[in-house]
């Protein structure tokens, strides 16, 4: 007893208020000296102070990011996570507190929001060079306030009695604009304490907290005992402490986030998905208010969905009628690796608002000299596994010196680009279709702001595969395919229905979700096609980055397995197809009517672009959901609408209108060929072309 290993000699003992210091200290130095200057300006011009100290209020950081009253529970559920990351590396509640944060559970101090702009916009890379998982700590921040003890009875009781009370107590301090108190340190302290010993009462099981244990998932050490030892000095990467590879040593799987905490987020990201670091959010005004709220919120549901679609027939608004379906990391982990690994990634653009200052000129920042510390690209979700998930551009960012290892600082003049370009709305491509697709594809790589031509509409040049055709084919860039209708009733009905029915497999299986059963379910499929379009009667086309997903009720992807290349097929005669092979045509059956045999995974399209098959019975050339796992379903329905935007430059679109140019005028040649008036001139060059004649060994007719 009383040894100190060799490898601890000579380290120094931190308390946790000191490693929390030291690690915002380190979060710091990740600024340039401009960007630092402009969060300490904006963060005094914009806070409030209190003893010497100064703070923000969750309305101050609310009113500072311009988060509007149509989504201000976005914005509450925004504060509580940036509230909760105040004490990293730290991430359950201790006592005495770390922070005057978690003494005053309603403030934000200076410290904090360095913290937290490191964390959200991904310059914790320049501190945690390890292999961190940030959307592991997103999951946390989102629980905070919907642990295990949501559900404890006891837990509710308190809160009921004693939360308002005591938050409405210490919101009267704060107001209070007094710089100084009566009584000593120790006095103040004790004043505080008290204020987060009656709140840390309500995040404990028992109802208590001890002086000498922290509240949930704890073990029974001592505080000051559980990290003796770290060796804060000489630490060149932070994520070699084990206090931040354990998360703290945070039970995760005791923690559960509601669909409801979600449906907000996405709600937010969602409307400001064009959103650039130097915009307000009152930029896009127009998408908080009605009709444009409104679609916001049914795509959030959608989203939302995804994570548990038995939660299709449930409110949104409703709190307490979906805690019982809380969504647990592995879930959470799965959904967005899968289906929207892009979904955060509009959190770096809200929070390097913090790093623009409307009284920087272009005169101070030649002038100011930015410190020599390394700043890595701005970084949204992590590297995922999937045809869309290509690197990230890095335009923008310069190296400082050769020195500095990974330095790079951000350029504010080419973060100052001009604003986004959003097509011509239609009936299914808008504002919030893109901000959904760029949830799962690369907005970089497919163009989603700025670059997307408006190739086909239905409802505009007609549903037939000839005008089809003649709008999407020549397109040498990838094409987004998007298709809605409503499902149809399990028995036909009229004589169109029929038809249609008569030509599909005999086995039906039931629709994707409850709420779709009836024939007014709305549904929304899609497919991104990389290569250009063709006609195939017999093989398919396309490649293994050809992919297709559902935005509708239910958010989904389906990518591509490699097993086969039944991608894609186009024929005027047999209609359109993903993931199964151009059905056969028997002429002595149906008038010709094809046949159509549905691959395991694939949508489907007659050719007269009125109804469409969406199958969904294992993985053949697309791969089957990773989060309907082993559930068998199609969705037969009648098309609404059709389009097809295509991803590419004004020069693509300008390179296919010069093909169709061309083909025109070769196929009006060919109609005006001036044969010889001379009979026997004409056969001689019929002859020669191989046409007739020659011995009989050629097949032809006689002039």
């Amino acid at each position: 007893m009383g040894q100190v290993q060799s490898g601890q000699r000579g380290m120094k003992k931190f308390t946790p208020q000191e490693i929390s210091h030291k690690f915002a200290t380190k979060c710091g130095s990740q600024f340039s000296g401009i960007e630092l200057w402009a969060i300490k300006d904006i963060f005094r011009r914009n806070g409030k102070v209190f003893d010497g100290v100064y703070y923000w209020t969750e309305e101050d950081f609310i009113k500072f990011l311009g988060i509007p009253e149509t989504t201000a529970e976005s914005g509450r559920i925004l504060y509580a996570m940036v509230h909760y990351l105040c004490t990293f590396p730290f991430l359950r509640p201790r006592h005495p507190p770390l922070t005057f944060s978690q003494v005053a559970p309603t403030t934000l101090t200076f410290e904090n929001v360095v913290k937290v702009v490191v964390l959200f916009t991904g310059r914790y890379k320049g501190v945690l060079t390890g292999d961190y998982d940030f959307l592991k700590l997103l999951f946390c921040a989102v629980a905070y306030y919907e642990e295990v003890l949501a559900d404890d009875k006891e837990f509710k009781e308190k809160k009921a009695s004693r939360s308002s009370q005591e938050q409405e107590r210490i919101s009267e301090e704060l107001q209070t604009q007094e710089t100084s108190r009566t009584g000593s340190d120790d006095e103040k302290m004790g004043f505080w304490e008290k204020k987060f010993t009656a709140l840390a009462n309500l995040t404990n099981l028992s109802g208590s907290v001890s002086s000498s244990s922290v509240s949930i998932g704890s073990s029974d050490t001592d505080i000051d005992e559980e990290f003796l030892n770290i060796d804060l000095e000489n630490v060149s990467n932070w994520y070699d402490l084990d206090l931040i590879k354990s998360y703290d040593n945070i039970d995760i799987e005791l923690l559960r986030i509601s669909p409801t905490s979600l449906y907000h987020i996405f709600q937010l990201l969602l409307a400001i998905g064009p959103l650039l670091p130097q915009e307000p959010i009152s930029t896009y005004s127009d998408h908080f208010a009605e009709p444009a709220i409104g679609r916001y919120r049914s795509t959030a549901k959608s989203m939302t969905q995804s994570f548990d679609p038995s939660w299709v027939l449930g409110n949104p608004t409703d709190h307490d009628s979906v805690l019982e379906t809380g969504i647990s990391y592995s879930r959470f982990y799965t959904v967005i690796k899968s289906v929207m690994p892009f979904a955060f990634d509009g959190l770096a653009v809200l929070f390097e608002h913090f790093l623009f200052n409307q009284r920087i000129t272009p005169s101070s920042i030649e002038t100011q000299q930015p410190s020599l510390i390394a700043i890595p690209a701005v970084v949204g979700s992590p590297p995922v596994d999937h045809p869309f998930a290509s690197p990230k551009d890095h335009d923008g960012l310069e190296e400082l010196n050769e020195d500095s290892g990974s330095a790079m600082i951000i350029t504010p003049s080419k973060l100052l680009m001009a604003p986004s370009r959003l097509p011509e709305p239609t009936k299914l491509m808008n504002a919030t279709m893109i901000a959904q697709l760029a949830t799962f594809m690369d907005i970089n790589s497919f163009q989603l702001y700025g670059g997307l031509k408006k190739l086909y509409v239905g409802s505009e040049a007609g549903f037939s595969m000839g005008s089809f055709e003649q709008k999407v084919f020549k397109w040498n860039a990838p094409t987004i395919v998007l298709i809605s209708g409503y499902i149809l009733a399990p028995e036909p009905k009229g004589a169109r229905e029929r038809a249609f029915s008569d030509l599909l497999p005999p086995i039906r299986y039931g629709s994707s979700t409850s709420l779709v059963t009836k024939r007014n379910g709305k549904v929304t499929y899609g497919a991104v096609v990389s290569t250009p379009w063709k006609i195939s009667h017999k093989e398919c086309f396309g490649d293994n980055s050809t992919a297709l997903f559902q935005l509708e009720p239910v958010q989904d992807m389906f990518r591509s397995t490699g097993y086969n290349g039944n991608y894609v097929y186009f024929s005027k005669t047999l209609g359109l197809g993903f993931g199964n092979l151009p059905p056969k045509q028997h002429s002595h059956q149906n008038h010709g009517a094809p046949q159509y045999a549905f691959g395991d995974l694939s949508l489907t399209l007659e050719h007269a672009l009125e109804f469409g098959v969406f199958r969904h019975i294992g993985s053949e050339t697309f791969r089957s959901s990773q989060i309907r796992e082993r559930v068998d379903f199609e969705d037969r329905f009648a098309i609404t609408e059709l389009e097809v935007w295509g991803c590419g430059a004004d020069e693509v679109l300008r390179e296919q209108a010069r093909l169709w140019a061309w083909e025109e005028r070769e196929a009006l040649r060919r109609k005006t060929v001036n044969l010889p008036k001379d009979i026997e001139e004409s056969r001689a060059l019929l002859e020669m072309a191989g046409l007739v004649g020659g011995g009989g060994k050629r097949s032809g007719g006689s002039v």
